[in-house]
């Protein structure tokens, strides 16, 4: 299948594990529930009708392997200063925020501009996809003149 990149921007709920496990569970029920991959995990011979049942499938090599090049291939939360992983999604430390966006408190309009600079290939924005394949990032997105506070997750995966 090659590699892909993908992106989500979530309501911010009250902690990022939280956030991630409601845009995994959206996920989940947009690929799978709504029927457009569920033909994939019925060549697995496992009944699959929760998001929990999806992880578990990542320990059989046909699938671990492949994968679904989205938020689902990501689930493990992990500190600003740790290694990227296979399967983290890793928080953007302050000073990367700085470099990536232009401020520490990116707006949800930072995170587009940014996005828009790397596909057009501006000099120094390809620091925004230097993540290892099947992983992610993550960066709170500030709402001007709003309480509300957003988060984007960005990543790749395949091969």
């Amino acid at each position: 299948m090659g590699s892909s990149a993908w992106q989500y921007i979530e309501p911010y709920s009250g902690d990022l594990a939280s956030t991630l496990a409601n845009v995994r569970q959206r996920e989940f029920e947009r690929v799978f529930i709504d029927g457009t991959r569920w033909e994939d995990l019925q060549v697995q011979g496992r009944p699959v009708a929760a998001l929990e049942d999806l992880d578990e499938l990542w320990e059989d090599e046909d699938f671990g392997s492949t994968g679904t090049h989205t938020v689902l291939d990501v689930w493990e939360l992990v500190e600003p200063t740790a290694y990227d992983d296979f399967n983290t999604v890793r928080p953007l430390a302050t000073e990367e925020l700085a470099e990536m966006f232009g401020t520490e408190r990116p707006t949800p309009a930072d995170f587009e501009q940014a996005q828009a600079r790397y596909k057009s290939r501006e000099p120094g924005s390809e620091a925004l996809w230097e993540m290892p394949r099947w992983s992610a990032w993550c960066a709170s997105l500030t709402v001007p003149g709003d309480a509300a506070t957003l988060v984007a997750f960005w990543g790749k995966s395949g091969d």
